[in-house]
């Protein structure tokens, strides 16, 4: 390689790419990507973009507390238009190194559906910008090859499970698809949206339904999660059991720990 080709190369940034899922919808997916978008901006090197590929019933903008635009559509409309100067006046910016990205549609109707060149285009041009993107995956999007490919080919896949029966086994089903992508990093997160003492099925249940413990466990907090949904308060903000598991999601995306299952929860509960 010349010396000019190892310019170039080292100025060409190539941040992460980040999808975030649950095979069923109802899960939490954006309020979980708010929370991860924002973690992993706290730090002040860090670039982050977060976009949302659901353009009709989607809030991530909510969950952050901007105002949303269209941008989104037209950018995986013309990707060849692409260029730092879009990119900063199209996101939309939550902090100084947060930027989110939607192209919600006034129309009750899904009017526009990216192809696959198309959002990798899109994709690869942000991973230019930003050390990380951080996709927002609608669990409908799942049966289009899109949105699959979307998260297959994300360098880490954070894949949210409930402990209800339907979530299990579509998790299951997502889990076996992933399994052909050696090279990324499936991070499982079990999210509990109902008490878990009411729960009929645990998380030892869930771990050996899809035969492998999930990575992280958020507890049940409807007090903060909903107050993340509707007031823009988000839970990673917050000293308690909720907060701290979001915190650990981030730290496991970052690489600065690994994940310890369900002794997180244990450690939590004492905390």
């Amino acid at each position: 390689m010349t010396q000019q080709a190892e310019v170039t190369a080292s100025a060409v940034q190539s941040g992460k790419r980040i999808a975030v899922a649950s095979a069923k919808g109802g899960a939490g997916t954006t309020s979980l990507v708010a929370n991860i978008a924002w973690g992993l901006s706290t730090h002040s090197d860090t670039q982050v973009a977060c976009a949302d590929l659901d353009f009709v019933t989607g809030d991530l903008d909510l969950q952050l507390s901007v105002n949303a635009n269209g941008a989104l559509q037209e950018m995986l409309q013309y990707p060849t238009r692409l260029e730092p100067l879009i990119y900063a006046r199209s996101g939309v910016k939550v902090t100084e190194n947060l930027h989110i990205f939607t192209g919600y549609s006034a129309r009750l109707t899904q009017a526009f559906w990216p192809d696959e060149l198309e959002f990798e285009a899109f994709s690869a041009f942000c991973q230019r910008q930003a050390d990380f993107l951080i996709w927002d995956i609608p669990a409908f999007s799942l049966r289009d090859q899109v949105g699959l490919n979307a998260l297959c080919g994300s360098d880490i896949q954070v894949l949210i499970v409930e402990p209800t029966l339907a979530s299990i086994r579509r998790t299951h089903l997502l889990l076996d698809a992933l399994k052909a992508s050696a090279e990324t990093q499936t991070i499982l997160v079990l999210n509990h949206t109902k008490p878990e003492g009411t729960s009929l099925i645990t998380a030892a249940d869930v771990a050996r339904a899809l035969g492998r413990q999930p990575d992280i466990e958020i507890p049940f907090a409807p007090d903060h999660m909903v107050a993340s949904a509707t007031l823009g308060q988000l839970a990673i903000a917050k000293k308690h059991r909720a907060g701290k598991a979001l915190q650990q999601l981030v730290n496991l995306i970052r690489g600065e720990q690994a994940a310890t299952g369900r002794g997180l929860l244990r450690w939590l509960k004492g905390a």
